[in-house]
């Protein structure tokens, strides 16, 4: 298309638009009159025109002139917006007026956009403002620019997002050129973000470098997403898909022309292959120093874009043979042709630069050789101007041409020295061999790796400054990994609490991993400066000892959020999953966007799992704050559960008004995220506790089908048909808890506890014996194991075995270990042994709750059936935990032949 062939399109487009839209029409037929190609263009840029519904698709030059004669700026410094207080004016654009202010609640520094008042006076368009910034604040991303909220006062609408400090590209390209390596890194963070939008659908439209910011740190920070809107459709690789893609204002109006891609500028629908486009626009222009397509004016440039072949990037700077595949596809007239996504691209970008890397230091090693020298990687020593970001040291400097091969790449940059000749040829030889051997394992290593690996434990993190302030977050940022990987049904992954028994200690990941009878162990270190964090990962395939992957992610806590995302898509890469788009989906989630609700809720849960009482109550009150920073955070509620039943199944007090709430919480994680296991583990826990036993069953059934591979949901599925009597399916779910619990106590308990119940004594002691064995310090094993002794008629055996977990437990009245050990001793016959523990706990009770579930069960064993079953009654009025065993537990075996027996299984709703 000629230059002049455009500006008559766009001359009659804006002469069109100035028609009535019933004359339009009649307008075109007369001025294109013969000339139906030329009708058939300007019909579609007022068509793509129409169909724009967002108001912040007017053009910028038309809304500051707007703001402008309204006066510069609405707020003076000091003044406040609810919690923000103005700072000073960042400046007037399309968006409005930007304010630097700070959040009083958090002490933190943000930018405060005020939508011009002229906008709320349209409540449609106010709707559209509204409907943006939500889905602008879905794009919870490192490289995103956050934001936080979006608010009325009185009449001012306002959007608040994160405060970026550093210098935009376009600042940076201006006052030195890029190194390779300082490219690929942007370009690497860039593609990230994009991808991560394009998954929320959401599309830029306007990627250029003044939208692209790079921080103090070196981090990239994408701007401005106000010119983007929701997709309603997948993109199509249709150009006449006629469901609401993304469209673009006529494509004139719409960014800064040497960005557009040539659909934006043929006014055409667009889509995320659109942002490639000007993404690959501004890599081009990162690594030469020039845009591939320019003119005298924005006509010619558009007339570039859609006619112009592309100059290769080769013709201006030397590049890697693959970064000129890359940039060349990015830039391909035919969306078809391009990447079809940016997480593709992304892909691409990180396999070439961690090949570079290899390449020189293999380079580095032949140099060492050659000159008898130990080297260092070289450092890229050229000093940025002002405040440039520290980008990590280059690889491969960008003016140096990459070659056809490894091997001339390596042989050509080694130096001779005195023995040239003889170390030249020397060279040769080991490049040769060292090349051929990368190639070698590398291609032995991709052939293996094409086997998906199906289970993976990721342990605890290692708290690198032995900061018990911080330990929480070690734990939390594994127990985040796990709840991501575990949405993946193709993927068995440890739980949390069968990793810890390995925090603290040294880890061979392959004596670990067979253990726990998994393929992949993931490996963390975590270092807390101030608000900075620096995570290191590797994952290990467990049959040889090989690093699968490995990162080191160098964040600020508010981006912890995010990093836990990024981990475990990357493992779910490196374990080469076949994952469905909904796996995708599931795997990026965040339960919350709130940085600090996370931290308080990581921090309850680490104290909750101390298994005390002071601990548990200090779990709840980090859940209630995390609860009032996100009331929609489900799994704070399912945490603030989790505090509870540790109380209950300890046998502390837990008030009627608490039971409540603990119903409260259950119910509203559920109404949150139904698609949350831990949520429906909860409810039905709430439910069997509520004798409602249907309705447990359902809710376990569903914390299954959401992860079959979760050790806990098995397991409570486990007890629940115990619990009812249904011990031959309940024997399937326990063997199933064995093979994911691997290593752990809990699952070494989870077949005998149900032959226990089957009156298989002999076998539920014979593996009883063998787990303690493997666990000598577990309180809770060497229970099960003496009541089995006991309800065998084992007595002595059993007495022993009670009072060894007495020795090792200085709090027993928690595990009913009095209450056992007196029945014990009645069972026995040492009655008097039996009597001074109940007039012991008589005692206690003055002065502390103690069930009335234990003391019935003293008074079964002494064979006082009325005063067991008068306790027993009391423990239904007060709805005691453990009754819910009333049924099944041999411990009861005396009492069964009573009518009231069967009495109080009816009230409880199971049959006799």
């Amino acid at each position: 298309m000629q230059p002049e062939r455009w500006q008559q399109i766009d001359q009659l487009f804006h002469q069109a638009l100035d028609q009535e839209r019933g004359r339009r029409a009649m307008f075109l037929a007369q001025a294109c009159a013969g000339d139906d190609a030329l009708r058939s263009e300007i019909e579609d840029l007022i068509s793509s025109h129409e169909e724009a519904e967002d108001f912040i698709e007017s053009p910028a030059s038309d809304l500051a002139a707007e703001l402008l004669a309204q006066g510069q700026s609405g707020l003076k410094v000091g003044e406040k917006i609810g919690p923000h207080q103005v700072e000073g004016v960042l400046g007037i654009g399309g968006m409005g007026e930007v304010y630097l202010a700070t959040d009083t609640r958090l002490a933190r520094r943000v930018a405060l956009k005020l939508l011009p008042p002229q906008f709320t006076l349209d409540p449609e368009r106010v709707r559209r403002f509204e409907q943006e910034a939500r889905a602008a604040s879905a794009l919870n991303h490192p490289n995103i620019v956050t934001i936080y909220e979006i608010g009325r006062l009185n009449s001012t609408q306002f959007i608040v997002t994160e405060f970026v400090e550093g210098q935009t590209l376009r600042q940076l390209m201006n006052k030195e050129p890029f190194t390779l390596n300082e490219a690929l890194n942007v370009a690497i963070q860039v593609a990230g973000a994009l991808g991560a939008a394009h998954a929320a659908g959401i599309v830029h439209r306007d990627i250029k470098p003044e939208n692209i910011m790079l921080r103090s740190d070196g981090y990239v920070k994408i701007l401005d997403f106000g010119l983007a809107k929701l997709t309603e459709a997948p993109p199509s690789d249709s150009e006449l898909e006629t469901s609401t893609l993304l469209q673009s204002n006529a494509g004139l109006v719409m960014g800064t022309v040497q960005y557009m891609s040539p659909e934006q500028a043929r006014g055409k629908k667009i889509d995320g292959r659109t942002d490639i486009w000007s993404f690959g626009v501004v890599l081009y222009e990162l690594l030469s120093g020039r845009v591939p397509f320019s003119g005298e004016t924005p006509s010619h440039v558009m007339v570039s874009i859609m006619e112009n072949e592309l100059p290769r990037l080769t013709e201006y700077t030397k590049v890697p043979a693959e970064l000129d595949r890359i940039v060349t596809k990015t830039l391909s007239k035919n969306k078809k042709e391009r990447y079809q996504t940016a997480r593709e691209l992304a892909h691409d970008l990180k396999n070439l630069k961690r090949e570079l890397q290899l390449e020189d230091r293999l380079k580095q090693s032949l140099e060492a050789g050659a000159s008898g020298k130990e080297t260092t990687t070289k450092s890229d020593t050229r000093k940025a101007v002002g405040p440039r970001p520290a980008i990590t040291a280059r690889t491969v400097d960008i003016g140096i041409a990459h070659p056809t091969s490894s091997a001339e790449y390596l042989v050509s940059e080694i130096k001779l020295h005195k023995r040239g000749v003889f170390l030249a040829t020397a060279a040769v030889i080991i490049a040769t061999m060292a090349v051929g051997y990368f190639f070698f394992t590398r291609s032995r290593n991709v052939a293996s790796s094409n086997e998906a690996i199906d289970s993976v434990a990721v342990l605890p993190f290692v708290n690198v400054n032995n900061d018990p302030n911080t330990e929480y977050l070690s734990d939390g940022i594994s127990d985040s990994i796990i709840n991501n990987l575990s949405r993946l049904p193709a993927l068995k992954v440890m739980s949390l609490n069968l990793v810890l028994r390995y925090k603290g200690k040294q880890t061979d990941p392959q004596v670990i991993g067979k253990a726990m009878n998994v393929r992949a162990v993931l490996l963390g270190r975590l270092t807390q400066q101030g608000d900075n964090l620096i995570i290191s990962t590797e994952l290990v395939d467990v049959r040889d000892n090989r690093r699968l992957w490995g990162e080191q992610y160098n964040r600020k806590l508010s981006d912890i959020l995010v990093v836990q995302n990024e981990i475990a898509r990357e493992i779910a890469e490196r374990l080469r999953l076949q994952l469905s788009s909904q796996d995708k989906k599931q795997l990026s989630r965040s339960y919350t966007e709130n940085a600090q609700a996370y931290q308080l809720y990581s921090l309850g849960m680490y104290k909750a799992r101390e298994g005390t009482r002071d601990g548990a109550e200090k779990g709840i009150e980090y859940f209630d704050q995390a609860i009032k920073l996100d009331p929609n955070y489900a799994l704070a509620y399912a945490g603030y559960f989790y505090a509870y039943y540790i109380l209950g199944n300890k046998g502390y007090w837990v008030p009627k008004e608490a039971r409540q709430k603990i119903e409260w919480a259950a119910l509203k994680s559920v109404e949150l995220d139904d698609t949350l296991p831990q949520a429906h583990l909860a409810l039905a826990y709430v439910r069997k506790m509520n004798w409602d036993w249907a309705g447990s069953e359902k809710e376990q059934k569903r914390a299954l089908e959401l992860d079959p591979n979760l050790f806990e949901a098995n397991a409570s599925y486990e007890y629940l048909l115990v619990d009812v009597g249904r011990l031959d399916e309940a024997l399937v779910y326990a063997k199933r808890a064995e093979e994911l619990g691997g290593a752990d106590a809990l699952a070494a308990q989870a077949v005998p506890y149900v032959y226990f119940h089957q009156r298989q004594y002999d076998a539920a002691i014979d593996l009883y014996l063998k787990a303690r064995e493997r666990y000598p310090k577990n309180v809770q094993l060497h229970f099960f194991f003496a009541e089995a002794y006991v309800a065998n008629r084992m007595y002595e055996e059993g007495i022993a075995e009670m009072r060894k977990a007495l020795e090792i437990d200085n709090a027993p009245e928690r595990h009913g270990g009095y209450p056992m050990l007196a029945y014990a001793y009645a069972m026995a016959g040492k009655r008097s042994e039996a009597l001074k523990i109940l007039h012991e706990q008589e005692q206690a009770a003055k002065e502390r709750y103690i069930s009335p579930y234990n003391f019935a069960m003293i008074y079964t064993g002494l064979g006082d059936k009325n005063r067991a079953f008068e306790y027993l009654n009391e423990a239904l009025d007060e709805r005691a935990q453990p009754l819910v065993h009333l049924k099944s537990r041999p411990v009861w075996d005396p009492l069964r032949s009573d009518p009231r027996y069967a009495e109080l299984l009816r009230r409880i709703n199971l049959t006799p």
